[in-house]
């Protein structure tokens, strides 16, 4: 099991440890206000009051004893960067830090970062995509050409199966697993006929699933 720091205690901060301790990790939140901690320490049990711009203080809460490093810090540009850096120096293996902007975001990869997330960025395109693609329940853009979309299934695919459809064939994409039920299908069974109630999740080039989840066939 690894063992994870979240620095910052933010909405996102607290949204990642909460998670990450429902799915029964190890995670440790920090903070540099003693009034937030106290909030949080009823709910959090691993929650301590720490400069989290100060490498000494990081280093006494045990940072270089962690596997991962969440770096929850948006808005303060300083604090963000020191931290990033003292993850990393200090030998933490994966640091991911939260950007508010691609400036803050090169900064970030430069000293570091294994990883760079633009959280509210994300929820926005999340949602404008789920505004657009009606059929789309959630999407990962795995680079700028590929995409995963989970998406309830098309009407016209209803009562046909895979190899009927030849999904891989006609419309340059693969069919990663059905949900039916509640429970998912990996690897989908491809002579199952689809019903009206599936969710599928299919990963190919976004301009070919996005064609799809418009019902552009």
């Amino acid at each position: 099991m690894k063992q994870y720091m979240v620095i910052g205690a933010g909405r996102f901060g607290v949204s990642v440890a909460k998670t990450l301790i429902r799915e029964g990790q190890e995670v440790m939140l920090v903070d540099g206000s003693e009034e937030v901690v106290q909030q949080l320490s009823e709910d959090i049990e691993n929650i301590a009051i720490v400069d989290v711009a100060d490498e000494m203080a990081l280093k006494n809460a045990g940072l270089n004893n962690f596997d991962v490093a969440i770096v929850a810090i948006g808005t303060d540009l300083r604090a963000s960067i020191m931290a990033t850096l003292i993850a990393k120096e200090s030998g933490v293996p994966y640091v991911i830090s939260k950007a508010k902007d691609k400036l803050q975001a090169q900064v970030l990869h430069k000293i570091g970062a294994d990883k760079v997330i633009f959280p509210e960025v994300d929820m926005g395109e999340k949602l404008a995509k789920s505004l657009v693609f009606e059929n789309v329940l959630d999407y990962m853009d795995i680079d700028e050409n590929h995409t995963i979309f989970d998406m309830r299934v098309p009407s016209s695919w209803v009562g046909k199966n895979m190899i009927d459809l030849q999904i891989r064939n006609k419309f340059s994409m693969n069919v990663v697993a059905v949900k039916k039920d509640k429970h998912f299908e990996v690897p989908a069974d491809p002579n199952k006929e689809f019903s009206p109630e599936d969710i599928i999740v299919v990963a190919g080039k976004i301009k070919d699933i996005q064609k799809v989840a418009k019902g552009m066939l």
